[in-house]
């Protein structure tokens, strides 16, 4: 019984040094994303904002509106186009693939 323990501990320490080396080399790797996803975790977190305070959206939409009426009508209809677009890239990234039988 005491031979299985100290293999067991023996096996632990060797998956502890390999979980360690791995952390290292992950890390490497990971650390020419950094900035990219630093960037793309701040846009997800303006894009949240948003989503809950979408007053905001109207608020500017309205600041354009008055600045600029002409301008403000070519800005809607790109967003509209903008957001209908995102509705159908959104449902298609979260359709399931077929399944094999």
């Amino acid at each position: 019984m005491k031979k299985k323990l100290a293999s067991i501990a023996e096996r632990r320490q060797l998956l502890v040094a390999q979980a360690e080396q791995q952390r290292i080399a992950l890390a490497k790797h990971i650390q020419p994303l950094k900035g990219g996803l630093t960037l793309a975790d701040k846009s997800l977190n303006i894009v949240r904002y948003v989503k809950k305070h979408p007053i905001l959206i109207m608020g500017l939409v309205s600041l354009i509106g008055l600045l600029k009426p002409m301008g403000a009508a070519k800005w809607m209809r790109r967003s509209w186009i903008a957001s209908l677009a995102m509705r159908g890239l959104r449902a298609w990234l979260t359709k399931t693939p077929p399944t094999k039988t």
